[in-house]
């Protein structure tokens, strides 16, 4: 009967145990805590133009964004979404020649891009 006991004993701690660890290995849904509209400026060779840029969940670790510059518009689907440390994320995307480097840090987006007719560098905030 003690055998039993100490067994039975042993398998709620160590249930209780994995149950509270499961939190811990799961997916940051980081993509949440940067959607949102940027509102800012896109500065190129050619000047300053206002601009923003708007981020759409689209997994956890991904977000789709649409940017409008002056005249021009741009979607970008499945960038992806890191974290660098509290409240700073990166963002990155290279779609056929095109790319996006960017950082979300607290409310401020940054990005440099290369695509077509929009190539710049965007300084934004939520």
């Amino acid at each position: 009967m003690n055998k039993a006991r100490t067994l039975l004993i042993f398998f709620a701690v160590a249930s209780t145990l994995l149950t509270s660890c499961g939190g811990d290995n799961s997916k940051q849904d980081y993509a949440s805590l940067i959607t949102g509209t940027y509102i800012g400026t896109v500065t190129n060779g050619s000047g300053t133009t206002a601009g923003s840029s708007e981020l759409v969940k689209r997994s956890e670790t991904k977000v789709d964004m649409d940017i409008i510059a002056g005249s021009h518009t741009l979607s970008i689907p499945g960038i992806r979404v890191s974290r660098v440390d509290d409240n700073i994320y990166d963002l990155s995307c290279t779609i056929s020649g095109n790319s996006l480097d960017g950082k979300v840090e607290g409310n401020k987006l940054t990005y440099t891009l290369s695509s077509g007719a929009l190539n710049g560098t965007f300084t934004g905030t939520k």
